[in-house]
């Protein structure tokens, strides 16, 4: 039982590791955005939304494999720990930009 708690644990640092690396943009394609003077910054944020939708349906059927007795449990734990990160980064990206909306907004003109 402490190997499946140690290999979970493992599973959640990983996937942290890895979502941390993606708000980054090393892993999910935001570093090459500068490489692509064509691709806008709503075709950037269209592609983080759609990551962040397809990471909550995975997680959310990892969830339903589990509740059927079918799932592993290291993979839910990752799921989950990896659809909590990307829902932790839309929130902070949708802080910021209201931020610097609002910012904008106080300009004098």
């Amino acid at each position: 039982m402490s190997v499946n708690i140690a290999n979970a644990a493992g599973a959640y640092t990983d996937a942290i590791k890895r979502m941390a690396e993606a708000s980054t943009g090393e892993s999910v394609g935001l570093s090459g955005a500068g490489k692509n003077p064509a691709q806008s910054f709503a075709d950037v944020l269209s592609q983080q939304v759609k990551g962040v939708e397809a990471t909550g349906r995975a997680s959310e059927a990892a969830a339903t494999q589990a509740a059927a007795g079918q799932g592993n449990l290291v993979d839910l734990v990752t799921q989950v720990a990896e659809a909590e990160v990307m829902l932790q980064t839309a929130v902070t990206v949708r802080d910021r930009v209201i931020s610097a909306y609002q910012e904008i907004m106080r300009m004098p003109i």
